[in-house]
């Protein structure tokens, strides 16, 4: 189920139980119908995988894990030691485990999502240019440091979508031989 908000914000995603937003600002940004596809088969891989789920189960894992090193350490030193090194611990397991499986994500949905738009009918170059048109909007290139970002470099993201591209041209023209030819008008 896709549910359409009335939001500037260019954002769309996916929650758990198979549910799939995408504001109105990112409706906005996208040129044509298959830009559109891009966004909804990205959020759909999220769905498919079920990234949603494997994020809350990993944090309570490490959650779990960053309570129990505090706890351990605790019982060895002052409050004050423990509170200290339970934040380290804790940025340590987002900047080291959970930053990089949520970009690792990112860039699964990313492979899934063109091939899905690509099988449907949709142009699937068309990915990189809306990644293009994020760019432009966000007034940036990437630049955002790499280490402290829940998504892929932007600019990587849609240099890896372009050079994707070339090969789903084949179903891509199957689809559309198929008569797969969307008109979301």
């Amino acid at each position: 189920r896709i549910t359409i908000l009335n939001s500037p914000n260019v954002n769309a995603f996916a929650l758990p139980g198979g549910k799939v937003g995408v504001n109105t600002g990112m409706i906005n940004l996208a040129q044509n119908q298959d830009q559109l596809a891009a966004v909804i088969g990205h959020e759909i891989g999220h769905v498919v995988f079920r990234h949603a789920n494997e994020r809350m189960s990993r944090s309570t894992l490490v959650g779990a894990g960053v309570q129990a090193g505090g706890a351990l350490v605790g019982m060895r030193t002052n409050p004050e030691t423990a509170r200290t090194v339970a934040g380290l611990l804790g940025a340590g397991a987002q900047l080291g485990v959970m930053l990089p499986f949520s970009r690792e994500q990112e860039r699964e949905v990313d492979v899934y999502g063109q091939d899905l738009m690509a099988k449907a009918g949709f142009d699937p170059a068309e990915a990189s240019r809306l990644w293009q048109n994020m760019i432009a909007a966000s007034g940036r290139s990437g630049g955002t440091l790499q280490a402290l970002s829940t998504h892929p470099d932007p600019q990587a993201r849609a240099t890896a979508l372009q050079q994707r591209a070339p090969a789903l041209q084949a179903q891509y023209q199957a689809a559309r031989a198929q008569g797969k030819r969307p008109s979301c008008g």
